[in-house]
């Protein structure tokens, strides 16, 4: 597919969110808060006690809720990861890199430096061939074979495990040396997780340990990643065909503000203030939602209006029944009905 070029919309949405925001408010945005992370730390590490103490010792027909829990952080900690990835947590680095693997990148079995290492052409490089960090909005789910096949291969786990090949296990970068020590993240990976076996082994509940752990980080975390990158980076008219070959992606950009719900499953770390953090990508989680306000409030949202949306859900499905732009399995069926 060839390279897009810098999407003229895409650029005009950048000029007016800078002409908008007053330099030294946005400079005031970018102060670090340790106790915000501190905080949004005991929060995860609260529920996932809490959840899997109900998982061990309640009883099974309740084993639902921790499912939903571990669902819900797997996501949280890989969001966390990514805040990380911008060197947002504190301002020293090793730090920022340490804790990340200790309490978000570790457990969930990946690193901050693996993220950091290929996300960064996501923001340079955003709608091209070049976003390394491209695949979970690249993904056609228009129509319903193209939906089952995506879904279908996401929640049998074989995304989860390709993406754990080809951007996690064994990576290191050659272009930068490593901010904090390469053991740290495997290390807590090992730790954490043979923690976690023995303990559902000593409660006669070995199986909870793929069930509510294994599965939720390989398949469902994925899948809420795609539907997610899906409702904020894929274009109305993805894919679009030209001479019958494949037109670059438009880049785009949405924020959404979506229920309690939603925010708890998709979008930990102020995630869904999406638009912000693509273009003032140096302001810190806690931060986004005063921007977001503030952009609101100077008109850019009334001027960008399709940059603006109230649920990650209700939008990819509204991409998946998009009938231009689908598999065609709509016209096929139609025919067979002749």
């Amino acid at each position: 597919m060839p390279e897009a070029k810098v999407d003229p919309k895409y650029s005009e949405m950048a000029r007016a969110a800078h002409l908008a925001v007053d330099k030294d408010f946005l400079a005031g945005l970018k102060e670090k808060r340790p106790s915000a992370i501190f905080v949004a730390t005991a929060a995860i590490w609260l529920q996932l006690i809490l959840a899997w103490a109900l998982a061990l010792l309640g009883p099974l027909w309740l084993v639902f809720i921790p499912f939903l829990v571990s669902c819900a952080l797997a996501q949280a900690m890989l969001l966390w990861v990514h805040e990380a990835s911008h060197f947002s947590l504190f301002d020293d680095r090793r730090v920022n890199d340490i804790w990340s693997d200790v309490f978000f990148a570790g457990p969930i079995g990946i690193t901050v430096a693996a993220y950091r290492e290929r996300h960064s052409s996501h923001h340079a490089h955003l709608g091209t061939d070049l976003d390394q960090d491209g695949y979970p909005y690249h993904i056609d789910v228009r129509g319903g074979r193209a939906l089952m096949a995506a879904m279908g291969r996401t929640l049998i786990g074989l995304t989860g495990l390709w993406l754990a090949r080809t951007k996690y296990i064994g990576r290191r970068s050659e272009s930068a040396p490593p901010i904090s020590p390469r053991w740290v993240g495997p290390l807590i990976t090992v730790v954490f997780n043979l923690t976690l076996i023995s303990l559902c082994v000593l409660s006669g509940r070995w199986y909870l340990y793929p069930v509510l752990w294994v599965y939720p980080i390989v398949a469902v975390a994925v899948a809420l990643n795609i539907v997610r990158s899906v409702a904020e980076h894929q274009p109305e008219d993805f894919p679009l065909f030209r001479d019958a070959v494949e037109a670059a992606m438009r880049p785009v950009v949405r924020t959404t503000v979506p229920g309690w719900f939603e925010k708890w499953m998709l979008y930990q770390a102020n995630f869904n203030y999406h638009v912000e953090h693509h273009l003032f990508p140096t302001v810190p989680r806690h931060n986004l939602g005063k921007l977001h306000l503030h952009l609101v409030a100077k008109g850019f949202y009334r001027q960008f209006p399709s940059s603006l949306q109230s649920s990650g859900f209700l939008k990819f499905l509204q991409l998946a029944r998009n009938k231009k732009h689908d598999d065609f399995s709509g016209a096929i069926e139609d025919a067979m009905r002749l």
